[in-house]
């Protein structure tokens, strides 16, 4: 099977930020990115999405508690710079898809600053910083539109619509390997630039913005 008929899509790219409000800011002021407020992980970090359209955002991951073990992590893999950390991708059948792969389904939850939950199953985020797999719980109609609800309070000023790429560095055998042939996905490979996702392009009314 290839990565088409599951499904896949570019659901996320996250953005890791040692100040979480600061780069919130820049994204606005650079490239008229605006966001809507997430919530605080019992890890130790905090987030705010960059609703990008009906499917798709910009997780911006923030260092929040460093006594726990998340936000310690964080804040040692970003050594004081704001960068693309990773990339989850959206599947039509989880269970299918981690099955494939030889891999273990987690159910996650999370609380949003309105108080609200969302529930979701991921595979494959122990393999940092290969991309992960998630498949959300409830109606897809429903999450599309909060999703339409979020774009709107977000107040972008240059109408976003979309991922155009992700790039990533080395290991380009492995990651086709474990995306399936013909996945379909736009990513681009810059060798020698290391492991893991090094930025994005995001499609927008006054043209392609990269996110690094």
């Amino acid at each position: 099977m290839s990565g088409q008929d599951e499904g896949l899509y570019i659901d996320h790219v996250i953005y890791g930020a040692v100040d979480i409000e600061a780069a919130c800011e820049r994204l606005r002021q650079e490239f008229g990115l605006g966001w809507v407020p997430g919530g605080r992980h019992l890890g130790g970090t905090t987030n705010r999405f960059v609703p990008l359209g009906p499917q798709c955002f910009l997780e911006l991951l923030g260092v929040g508690d460093t006594t726990k073990a998340d936000g310690a992590w964080l804040e040692a893999t970003l050594q004081g710079r704001d960068r693309v950390l990773w990339w989850c991708m959206g599947v039509d059948d989880i269970d299918a898809a981690a099955e494939r792969r030889g891999l273990p389904v987690h159910a996650g939850r999370g609380e949003g600053a309105d108080g609200g939950t969302m529930t979701f199953r991921t595979a494959g985020m122990p393999l940092y910083p290969q991309p992960f797999f998630v498949q959300m719980a409830g109606d897809p109609e429903e999450r599309r539109r909060i999703q339409a609800e979020r774009y709107e309070a977000a107040g972008h000023t240059c109408a976003p619509t979309g991922f155009t790429f992700v790039e990533v560095g080395d290991q380009r055998e492995v990651l086709e390997a474990f995306l399936g042939p013909d996945h379909g996905l736009p990513v681009r490979y810059a060798p020698g630039t290391g492991r893991g996702a090094h930025a994005c392009g995001i499609a927008t009314a006054d043209g392609e913005i990269v996110i690094r």
